[in-house]
């Protein structure tokens, strides 16, 4: 007879007839394109697995960016004349989005940075695609910005913040970008305190910053911010809107018990998501305002997305969370829909994971990228579209 415990295995298994999976264009294994292995979740002694820190997003012309740290040992010896050099590199791959080949490999050795047991040190590097050409990054604690070939335009050294948290906001339109940086945290509300630059990508300029109490910026498009601000420690929050460089903000006047994200889509419009706490089961919905007007909600599983530059196509990350699975210790499966926010259709489903490290949308909304422990994936969203026509 089976054990219990395999028979219950075998009832959560997805099933074929209840979730119809379309299948990804593409598939590249981490060693065809030499990637760093995911450690295993132990700690041997007093060693603590390295962890790659894999970020995956798509180049500003729809190839896919792929993002990681990466240890090696030193290979020559340590002498008076010859100091320590660097053990850790930060990489960025950029692949082909027709066929997942390796267009290019680039890295920059950086100090005293790495990820242990799944952790990023706060100030470790980052780089993000920016809508109005090229990247935006922190690399070995300078803030650069660099062109679409990855050679630096503007460079600025950064000190290490009193909290040690940096982070960076970048548009879907416009060539502003956020700089923020953590200072510690309000007495009064226990929120935390940021300190915000809106930097010109172009001319590299703090053209504007925010110095909002018990507040925290959120979004910019174009020349439009969107803030959260947190007035009591009763959880209640408002959205807040203003323009670069002026002074008042516009309150929303919205004071639902707390919002779980709210951003600028490609269009301008606002997309607020929140959870039900009347109804059963915390039902999750969104909303829009546009203009600043709210539209009807649209309840549906809780929306944790990414929205492409120029569609109304968004990457909605899903998961049926179940007690059984939790209770035998087994991990969620996780699926990723292009969810058209217009029409409220899903244009494509991927398959379900159970070993997802992230996702991306491509600028243009046509494709949706999946990273796993193993692998990567690529989905073509409207590849049914085209074998209709």
């Amino acid at each position: 007879m089976w054990p219990i415990k395999y028979l219950l295995f075998l009832m959560l298994l997805p099933s074929t007839t209840l979730f119809a999976a379309d299948k990804p264009a593409w598939t590249i294994d981490y060693k065809k394109l030499n990637l760093p292995q995911h450690p295993k979740p132990v700690k041997i002694g007093n060693e603590v697995p390295h962890e790659p820190g894999y970020k995956i997003q798509f180049t500003p012309d729809n190839n896919v960016l792929v993002s990681f740290w990466e240890r090696r040992q030193q290979t020559e010896l340590v002498t008076k004349n010859s100091p320590e050099k660097s053990g850790t590199f930060f990489v960025v791959l950029i692949l082909s989005e027709e066929t997942g080949e390796l267009i290019r490999r680039i890295e920059w050795p950086v100090l005293g940075e790495s990820a242990f047991g799944g952790y990023r040190f706060r100030h470790g590097s980052c780089i993000y695609p920016l809508p109005s050409g090229g990247y935006v990054g922190i690399i070995n604690r300078r803030l650069q910005v660099l062109d679409s070939s990855l050679n630096i335009i503007h460079d600025r050294v950064l000190e290490t913040p009193k909290d040690g948290r940096y982070e960076l906001i970048t548009p879907l339109y416009g060539q502003y970008f956020i700089f923020k940086h953590r200072e510690g945290y309000s007495d009064e509300t226990g929120w935390a305190i940021w300190i915000t630059e809106i930097i010109d990508s172009k001319t590299f300029k703090t053209i504007d910053r925010v110095n909002l109490p018990n507040s925290e910026v959120w979004d910019i498009w174009g020349d439009r911010l969107l803030a959260i601000n947190f007035p009591n420690e009763h959880y209640e929050r408002r959205l807040l809107v203003r323009k670069v460089g002026e002074i008042q903000w516009n309150d929303l006047g919205l004071t639902q018990g707390g919002y779980s994200e709210a951003k600028y889509i490609y269009n301008g419009t606002i997309i607020v998501t929140d959870v039900s706490r009347q109804s059963p089961g915390r039902k999750g919905f969104w909303f829009t305002i546009e203009e600043g007007k709210k539209s009807d909600p649209v309840f549906k599983d809780r929306l944790i997305f990414k929205p492409s530059w120029n569609t109304p196509i968004i990457a909605n990350r899903v998961g049926k969370e179940s007690a059984l699975r939790e209770a035998l210790d087994l991990d969620t499966p996780l699926w990723i829909e292009a969810y058209n926010i217009n029409t409220k259709q899903i244009e494509l489903a991927t398959k379900k994971y159970t070993n997802m490290v992230g996702h991306a949308i491509s600028p243009d909304g046509n494709s949706i990228a999946v990273m796993t422990t193993k692998k990567i994936e690529l989905y073509n969203v409207n590849s049914k579209k085209n074998k209709k026509k």
